[in-house]
């Protein structure tokens, strides 16, 4: 990992505390805050598998399901279905105590399923970067600017994958991009 020769302030995203970054990647505090954010991830993984289990379970020709079936099918709180059918927009059926059921019709047409389509053409073009001496910095400038080593400039370039162009002896770095890199960081 490439280490910085200035202070980067950073707050852990596991336990938000305020802490002295030793790399430019640094997410965590501590181990065990790096080992909590391991275990919360490798949880909603879990999470996740044993709804998309649950949701192919259930039929597809079934009129009417159970509140906890919609909340599989549909990625909605048991509360948010609950107060529609309070509010009278879905109608569900009561048949005794935990044997709520509601239209599968009303809640599609209230909550539909939002499929998504991966295409092999990118969705964004990217615009033409203007390499523009006025609008970009050298890697030199970058590390007297950042206070940060040529070797540890290029690793990021390269992690980040930020585009750079060789115009003569220099190489040329978007300032858009790098102040976007190392100011919010």
């Amino acid at each position: 990992m490439p280490v910085s020769k200035f202070i980067l302030q950073r707050n852990c995203e596991n336990c938000g505390k305020q802490f002295n970054a030793k790399t430019v990647y640094s997410k965590y505090c501590c181990e065990k805050c790096s080992e909590a954010a391991t275990r919360k991830k490798k949880a909603l993984e879990k999470e996740e598998e044993k709804r998309e289990q649950l949701a192919n379970q259930i039929p597809a020709d079934r009129p009417y399901i159970s509140i906890q079936e919609a909340v599989v099918l549909f990625g909605i709180s048991r509360d948010t279905i609950y107060r529609q059918i309070k509010k009278g927009n879905i109608p569900a059926v009561n048949l005794g105590e935990r044997l709520t059921r509601i239209s599968r019709v009303h809640i599609e047409a209230m909550f539909p399923k939002v499929e998504i389509i991966q295409s092999t053409q990118p969705l964004i073009e990217q615009t033409k970067l203007n390499y523009d001496p006025s609008e970009c910095y050298t890697i030199g400038e970058i590390t007297e600017k950042f206070g940060i080593s040529a070797s540890t400039v290029q690793k990021t370039i390269r992690k980040c994958s930020i585009p750079k162009k060789q115009i003569g002896k220099f190489v040329y770095v978007p300032k858009l991009e790098i102040d976007r890199l190392f100011n919010h960081k």
